[in-house]
């Protein structure tokens, strides 16, 4: 007599999706020049991870979106103001035993959405879910981080202080001016990457960052 299957329980099964699924390489860049970096993107995660639930029967939804922070910053180019629109998120996600509804864990996860647009939010909630669905079932990304020690050392990264910079100066008018007129600059993008560790460094000495 053929003995019966052993019903795998919860953590059995999101262990299982963890194992299959495994790693997810980076498909997409974001950004451009100096500043571009590889990412993985929300189709794909999706995709995998909905496929691996269905066979583990497992069932992901998003169950509460908290709007963090949501601020409006606006700038001038040229003669033109410019407006964008950056919201922070804190999401839950539930990952539920098809099996037996009554077992399920919250997963919490945070994203930024930055759009010139209104589509911070969604953007930001897009971020949340990808990464909650990254982290609950340990998807490695890209390449290992040992093979590039230098990288690995590094404490701060260029697109880091950049980000750091840009912010604090379209929250600073005066600022944002006195960095562009120090540098002879028409526009904050046009930083490189000395004039960015140069105002990063300065900032953090005078305690703004």
């Amino acid at each position: 007599m053929e003995k019966p299957k052993e019903k795998k329980n919860l953590y059995q099964k999101i262990q299982n999706v963890s194992m299959e699924i495994m790693n997810i390489e980076k498909d997409m860049k974001v950004g451009s020049g100096n500043y571009s970096y590889q990412a993985v993107s929300d189709a794909v995660v999706t995709l995998q991870v909905k496929r691996a639930e269905e066979k583990h029967k497992l069932l992901s939804i998003p169950i509460k979106q908290e709007l963090i922070k949501s601020e409006i910053i606006k700038q001038m180019k040229g003669d033109r103001e410019s407006i964008i629109h950056i919201d922070t998120i804190k999401m839950t996600v539930r990952i539920i035993d098809i099996d037996d509804t009554s077992k399920f864990i919250d997963i919490e996860s945070f994203g930024k959405g930055i759009d010139s647009g209104d589509k911070g939010f969604g953007k930001a909630s897009t971020y949340a879910r990808k990464y909650a669905l990254l982290n609950a079932y340990k998807i490695a990304t890209g390449e290992d981080p040992d093979a590039e020690k230098s990288q690995e050392i590094e404490p701060i990264t260029q697109d880091i202080k950049k980000e750091a910079v840009i912010s604090l100066c379209l929250k600073d008018n005066k600022l944002k001016d006195n960095v562009l007129s120090h540098f002879n600059l028409g526009d904050l993008d046009d930083m490189g990457e000395k004039e960015i560790a140069t105002v990063y460094n300065q900032f953090k000495s005078k305690n703004l960052l």
